[in-house]
């Protein structure tokens, strides 16, 4: 039989000691599993604190896979305290960051009440109107990992402040009943170059530069077609200008003459082929461009 432990433990206050990495909060989750499965509450809450506290002062962008561990041991904390409303909230957290995470069955067994609440929680998935996100002075916000303009409000999210530079500025674990984004910072005009080289803000591609390289063998193959071309007719042009040799040419004289016909023939048909091959090529990725456009 699985007790429940109606333990709290609440986020202190207190500044960042320094900037913890994501191992490090994974850690964290890890020893609070463990405390979980152990039945030990007050280590427990002590983990899942530390947990927290890492997360808020993680100083790199949190991945979904790290999300979704994150919002396990919330869903396990959820139950322990008997915040029925939240376990629901914080599994769907964990499958919109990892839509195929596998809870171990040494973790909860089948059968475990948290196993019952998980097809209600991807209810909370559907249709969900989100909320505006603030937009910084600078940077961006990003979701469970991703860059996003609104945030989620029928679920938990790991919510992060990104700068101009693409450091994580805060981290905020947020639930669908808070009301605002006071954990935003003010983040002061960057004055970095326009292109960053680190930073990880989505880039809006021009229309058509996904089709550049398209475009522009395109256009070499046209024009190389056209240069062919130019040559070609200029080998057939002089080939045509011979003079017919008459009846009286000796056999050496029209031996000569045909060799110097079969050598102009032989220079200037290749040209022409190259010529008709470019054309083609051209002419089929231009209608691939336009098709695919």
């Amino acid at each position: 039989m699985f007790f429940l432990f109606p333990v709290s433990f609440a986020l202190a206050a207190d500044p960042c000691p320094r900037a913890f990495d994501t191992t490090e909060v994974l850690d964290a989750a890890s020893v609070a599993e463990s405390s979980f499965g152990a039945m030990q509450a007050a280590a427990f809450a002590a983990s899942r604190h530390t947990m927290e506290k890492r997360l808020e002062c993680l100083g790199e962008v949190v991945s979904p896979a790290a999300v979704a561990r994150i919002e396990r041991v919330e869903a396990l904390g959820a139950f322990l305290d008997e915040r029925s409303v939240q376990v629901p909230q914080a599994l769907a957290g964990l499958f919109a960051a990892e839509p195929g995470h596998q809870i171990p069955t040494a973790l909860l067994p089948d059968g475990h009440p948290i196993r019952m609440l998980i097809s209600p929680a991807m209810l909370l998935l559907r249709d969900d109107p989100g909320v505006t996100l603030p937009v910084p002075s600078s940077g961006w916000i990003e979701v469970d990992g991703a860059h996003s303009l609104v945030a989620p409000t029928q679920r938990s999210a790991v919510l992060q402040q990104i700068d101009g530079q693409g450091a994580v500025v805060a981290t905020h674990l947020r639930w669908p009943d808070e009301a605002g984004f006071d954990w935003v910072v003010p983040v002061a005009a960057s004055t970095a170059p326009a292109v960053v080289q680190n930073a990880r803000a989505p880039k809006t591609p021009t229309p058509w530069a996904h089709r550049a390289p398209l475009l522009g063998v395109t256009v070499a193959s046209l024009l190389a077609s056209g240069a062919l071309y130019a040559v070609a007719a200029h080998g057939y042009s002089e080939f045509d200008a011979q003079t017919v040799m008459g009846p009286d040419a000796s056999d050496a004289e029209r031996a000569a003459y045909r060799t110097q016909l079969e050598g102009m023939q032989g220079r200037t048909n290749p040209v022409a082929y190259g010529c008709f091959a470019a054309t083609g090529v051209g002419l089929a990725l231009g209608v691939v461009t336009v098709v695919t456009w």
